[in-house]
């Protein structure tokens, strides 16, 4: 395990934690903060779940399909209805509540996914493609551990055939008494959900964050 301390803005513990396997001793000369070689993808589909405890109780199961500037993420209940639906471009989202056919602004996407307090669009879809996004392993962020913080994003990865891919991303905000993790538990490099990848309709109203 490995705690970082970063001196962004966003003020968080970074807890890094590598599943290798039992039986191989560590490796010493192992830079575990290092990403796997993906270069010669384009694109990555998968699916997970995500488990969420303080301002909203439960479990929702994703689809994802993402290629290197975008990312299409579709959230289901437990019995398969549709929830939630994401669309990351660059640095950007767009969030459809397709249970009440509402679109969020900015503002209403913070209330209900609390995560992007600490994390960029952006960098949630690198986690997706199964690395670690570079500001959280950039020595040049790390600050002192005295330091008094509220928020933790803890990471957790499993060894592939494409190397050690982050399956495990949890965010943790004491501030708040809240806690969010996601877990992708299937990924296929260089195919798309077709189904996926559209744009919300224009038509879906928009509604802010007193709605």
């Amino acid at each position: 395990m490995i705690r970082l301390h970063l001196s962004k803005k966003r003020n968080i513990v970074i807890v890094l934690i590598l599943i290798i396997g039992c039986a191989t001793p560590p490796d010493p000369d192992i830079d575990f903060i290092s990403v796997p070689d993906l270069s010669t993808k384009d694109y990555c589909r998968g699916n997970g779940y995500i488990l969420s405890k303080g301002t909203f109780d439960g479990r929702l199961n994703f689809t994802f399909s993402t290629s290197r500037d975008s990312a299409y993420i579709e959230f289901r209940d437990i019995i398969g209805r549709k929830i939630l639906f994401l669309v990351i471009s660059n640095n950007d989202i767009d969030a459809w509540d397709m249970q009440n056919n509402r679109r969020y602004n900015k503002e209403s996407i913070l209330i209900a996914l609390p995560m992007f307090e600490l994390i960029e669009p952006n960098e949630l879809r690198t986690f997706l493609w199964g690395r670690i996004p570079s500001i959280f392993s950039d020595v040049n962020n790390i600050k002192s551990e005295s330091e008094d913080l509220n928020r933790e994003i803890q990471f957790e990865s499993v060894q592939t055939q494409f190397g050690s891919l982050v399956n495990i991303i949890s965010f943790r905000m004491k501030d708040k008494n809240s806690q969010i993790s996601l877990e992708v538990t299937k990924r296929e490099f260089d195919q798309q959900y077709s189904h996926l990848i559209r744009e919300i309709p224009n038509a879906i109203i928009l509604i802010n964050e007193n709605s």
